[in-house]
């Protein structure tokens, strides 16, 4: 039993190698013709904030430390949130909302360079594809540049960075503080039996869902 399609597509691959080998007489249809597993496909939710959430978030002032925030969940239960590393959320809510505006990967816009902006483009050479690209930059995109214009970081880069990791993290933080708490249901099977997990958005959101939201967005709007 598998919940990926990845591992069906393994699978698929091996059949065809084995078919391969019994037409070359390396093994017999008898010894492996009875492979014939079940596959258990498990649909993802695909995470990525609307529009209303990523301008919430956008506009979003962080605490200072220690300050008790109110919040509720999804059900209407009230509780309290006290913040910490304030100035961490801050960095990160900048990070992501830029990732939302430019479609970039966490991984490119961690290496995007002062040297890579030029006026209303910034030109990034992606790490997945290795392409060259102008991406145009938007009001908002700008605005986050523009606050850290001053700010020097090491080997000329545009924006603080954050590990990958720790950026995860804080990005549930902060999106918790801003009740970015739709429920999310996902199915997962547990010792072969179908469950239903809900969780609240904030505590799904990753990285990338920076890039799927200006996705969703330029889908919803016909490009």
């Amino acid at each position: 039993t598998c919940a990926l399609p990845i591992f069906q597509k393994h699978y698929l691959n091996l059949r065809w190698f084995l078919k391969w080998a019994i037409r070359q007489g390396y093994a017999s249809e008898k010894e492996i013709g009875k492979l014939q597993p079940k596959f258990k496909l498990v649909d993802k939710p695909v995470i990525f904030l609307t529009k209303e959430e990523l301008i919430k978030l956008y506009n979003y002032e962080v605490p200072a430390n220690g300050t008790k925030v109110k919040l509720h969940t999804f059900e209407g239960t009230m509780y309290e949130k006290v913040v910490h590393d304030a100035g961490a959320l801050d960095k990160t809510r900048d990070m992501f909302c830029f990732c939302a505006f430019t479609s970039l990967r966490y991984s490119d816009m961690a290496k995007l360079k002062r040297t890579d902006i030029n006026g209303d483009y910034i030109y990034v050479t992606t790490q997945k594809t290795h392409d060259r690209l102008p991406i145009n930059l938007n009001a908002l995109a700008k605005e986050i540049l523009e606050k850290y214009k001053d700010c020097r970081f090491p080997e000329n880069l545009a924006l603080p960075v954050i590990s990958n990791q720790k950026m995860n993290n804080y990005l549930k933080e902060v999106c918790e503080l801003c009740e970015v708490n739709e429920p999310i249901t996902r199915v997962v099977f547990r010792a072969g039996e179908r469950e239903e997990d809900t969780r609240p958005k904030y505590e799904l959101v990753g990285t990338h869902a920076g890039r799927r939201t200006f996705i969703c967005f330029a889908l919803s709007s016909g490009i």
